[in-house]
């Protein structure tokens, strides 16, 4: 074999050895910190703007924790039962539904139900009347919506107002969405529901409309379809990219559109993390990162996913985790790649020494 012939093969290597070097960043929880809780907190929710987190318990309890000072407030009770808890999206407010129950297969309410509204301002509560509050997502400062619980459920939205019950501004049930919860999604402007109770298992996107006082019905995964053996959590991401719907990521977008499935039930997320029951993935690979050391299914975030609370409900803590060092690790596919393209490069110049 000729120089030139021989240089060209190795090019020929040497572009293979080049292009396989694809990777995966990997990040490493480091814990900062943990404290104590005297309560068995089964929601809470990060707000950056204060340094705070907003807490409901399993006993009909809520309560704030300032992080900066370290006081936890004193509980606050609900007058029947604590069901959902959602931030505003600017951080100041936090609304806990209050649900009453409802008369099965019905649709009508079987005691009264409230919305509580925490200002992390000055750490006052407020409480009013509402419509069936099962679950709750706050949309702005004053307007939420509201979720029933029993079988075909209704959306509401709501005002927080001035008068001693919270002003309904629309409601209507919708026949795809049965039990479960849903998710606000302020990047979109949609609520994302995934049932739960029925024998299909499935997502439906409702964009907000006029001014956010209307709801329509966009895509939805189907009857029996991309959804279907899927559910037990619904989680939206912290930059909004994704849901997840028990192990199954779709795109936050367009929630026919599976992306992964992952190996358990994902319990909170940010845009590049996947949080399991104590371990967690990378969002994008599926691949298993690591673990906190302890079972959790409560999770909460700053808003650039960056910072990392959960609470150990076998010791009452609440840990404070940081992502450390990004590392890169090679793909299997890339160690292929690697192995090919140096036994290439060694079987060329063996040959030309040959000759």
């Amino acid at each position: 074999m000729n120089k030139k012939k021989a240089n060209k093969f190795c090019l020929i290597g040497s572009l293979l050895f080049c292009f396989s070097v694809s990777s995966t960043a990997s990040a490493a929880l480091i814990e900062v910190s943990s404290f104590h809780v005297n309560s068995n907190v089964v929601q809470m929710e990060y707000s950056d703007a204060y340094n705070s987190i907003v807490y409901k318990n399993t006993a009909s309890a809520a309560g704030v924790i300032n992080l900066t000072s370290g006081i936890q407030s004193p509980k606050h009770f609900s007058n029947y039962r604590f069901t959902d808890l959602s931030l505003s999206p600017d951080g100041r407010y936090a609304f806990v539904s209050d649900y009453g129950g409802e008369n099965i297969g019905y649709g009508s309410p079987l005691n009264q139900s409230y919305v509580h509204r925490l200002d992390l301002s000055t750490g006052t509560w407020q409480v009013k009347t509402s419509a069936i509050a099962g679950n709750i997502e706050a949309i702005s400062s004053d307007r939420f919506a509201l979720k029933s619980n029993d079988q075909w459920v209704s959306f509401s939205l709501n005002d927080w107002g001035s008068d001693a019950s919270a002003t309904q501004v629309v409601s209507n049930t919708y026949p795809s969405a049965y039990g479960g919860n849903f998710v606000y999604d302020s990047v979109g402007n949609r609520l994302v529901h995934g049932n739960a109770g029925s024998s299909s298992q499935e997502l439906q996107a409702f964009k907000l409309t006029n001014n956010n006082s209307g709801l329509t019905q966009q895509e939805g995964s189907g009857t029996y379809g991309s959804a279907y053996g899927y559910g037990g959590t619904l989680v939206l991401a912290t930059d909004h990219s994704t849901i997840y719907y028990g192990a199954l990521q779709v795109d936050a977008l367009d929630v026919t559109d599976n992306q992964n499935v992952f190996p358990e039930l994902i319990y909170g997320a940010t845009g590049d993390i996947a949080f399991g029951a104590g371990n967690y993935y990378d969002a994008h690979t599926k691949q298993l990162l690591g673990s906190l050391g302890f079972t959790t299914t409560t999770y909460t975030f700053s808003d650039d996913g960056k910072q990392v609370w959960a609470f150990d409900p076998a010791t009452n803590n609440i840990h404070h985790f940081t992502f450390g060092a990004v590392t890169t690790v090679p793909e299997a596919s890339t160690y292929s790649m690697l192995v090919f393209g140096f036994l290439l490069i060694s079987l060329i110049r063996r040959k030309s020494a040959d000759r």
